[in-house]
């Protein structure tokens, strides 16, 4: 539901943020993605605590759990696989595309052992925890923007040649 109401949205948003002269570089629109989505963990992580209180939790918990992590996977993940081609040789993007998408099942089976690590270490704990490693790494690659940029030789203002 979210992905189809919001896509546009957040596609519109950032040509008007473009358009105010703010910054739009893809890696600023993927970190600002990660710390949106932590806040999603952050979200479920209230869930988690209200209910070990009260043995139940608010459904908006989830909504907005929801809603968070679908607006940040909208700012990360399309930018990422532009920004694969952009940065990739010619010869190599199919490869790199093709990592990119491993790393993504990887990350799923990652997923998958943190999930069985609930089991001992609590849904709060575990959902707090991606929370605060995802806002930090978002964070930080915020902070460490204009060096990144430096890095990217140029791809966001079509100096690359493809």
């Amino acid at each position: 539901f979210f992905i189809i109401t919001l896509a546009t949205a957040v596609g519109a948003f950032w040509v008007r943020w473009k358009k105010k002269g703010k910054e739009a570089s893809s890696i600023f629109k993927i970190a600002l993605g990660l710390v949106i989505m932590a806040l999603g963990f952050g979200f479920m992580a209230a869930a988690s605590a209200q209910y070990a209180q009260e043995g139940s939790s608010a459904m908006y918990w989830v909504i907005l759990a929801f809603l968070f992590h679908t607006v940040g996977e909208l700012c990360a993940s399309p930018v990422s696989l532009s920004y694969i081609t952009k940065l990739a040789p010619l010869k190599y993007a199919s490869i790199i595309m093709g990592l990119y998408w491993a790393a993504t099942g990887l990350g799923n089976k990652v997923a998958g052992k943190i999930g069985e690590l609930s089991q001992s270490l609590g849904e709060f704990e575990i959902f707090l925890g991606i929370a605060i490693v995802w806002s930090v790494i978002g964070l930080l690659v915020i902070a460490m923007l204009k060096p990144l940029k430096r890095l990217s030789h140029g791809a966001e203002d079509g100096e690359i040649a493809m």
